[in-house]
């Protein structure tokens, strides 16, 4: 049996209340804040894709993901307590474990064009988009790390693995395919609410 697709399993992994932190620091509704986190999916496993697509990029990944895992609890992390940083709660990431590690490492050059993919897509201002993903990064690095140890799948096999998700996350039956329908073709997802 295939585990769930990788958005899914990062929404499962917000719960409620961290989603709703999501789409207050977006500036929208839960189904806005939900549209963001299936392009943040399809824009990370992309961007990571890239990375894997090289035998030296995949061990890169490879060992990212491997300290996404040991950083974090099945399950992802714990949620945070409201009003404490939203980077506390995703157990990767908090107390500064991004550290020097090649996790640091992947998300330093994958933050930048996962957050201008989304702001692309959405109508978002990429402000609002990077503080999402202050959130939403650390949840789905773990969610990505889970699936790629619970498939086997090697370093050799990360980039296309990677690339079948976000063609999943794309695909008319996906996450963003179903909310497209939701909304309606290429408008923004902001609803109006954005904030500088």
């Amino acid at each position: 049996m295939r585990d769930k697709p990788i958005h899914k399993a990062v929404l499962d992994d917000l719960g409620p209340e961290r989603l709703h932190q999501v789409a207050d620091e977006l500036g929208t509704g839960n189904r806005g804040a939900k549209r963001v986190v299936g392009e943040t999916v399809a824009a990370l496993t992309g961007s990571l894709a890239e990375e894997a697509a090289s035998a030296h990029g995949a061990h890169e990944v490879e060992q990212a993901l491997d300290e996404a895992q040991e950083a974090a609890p099945a399950g992802a992390g714990v949620r945070p307590v409201k009003g404490a940083s939203a980077l506390a709660g995703a157990r990767p990431f908090a107390g500064g474990g991004l550290g020097g590690g090649m996790l640091a490492t992947i998300i330093g050059r994958t933050s930048m064009p996962v957050a201008r993919a989304v702001s692309q897509r959405t109508g978002i201002p990429m402000a609002q988009v990077s503080r999402a993903l202050k959130i939403l990064t650390p949840v789905a690095m773990a969610a990505v790390s889970r699936t790629a140890k619970n498939r086997r799948v090697e370093a050799e096999g990360l980039s296309g693995m990677l690339a079948e998700e976000q063609r999943a996350t794309r695909r008319p039956g996906g996450a963003l395919g179903a909310l497209a329908r939701l909304f309606g073709g290429g408008q923004s997802y902001g609803g109006g609410r954005h904030r500088a």
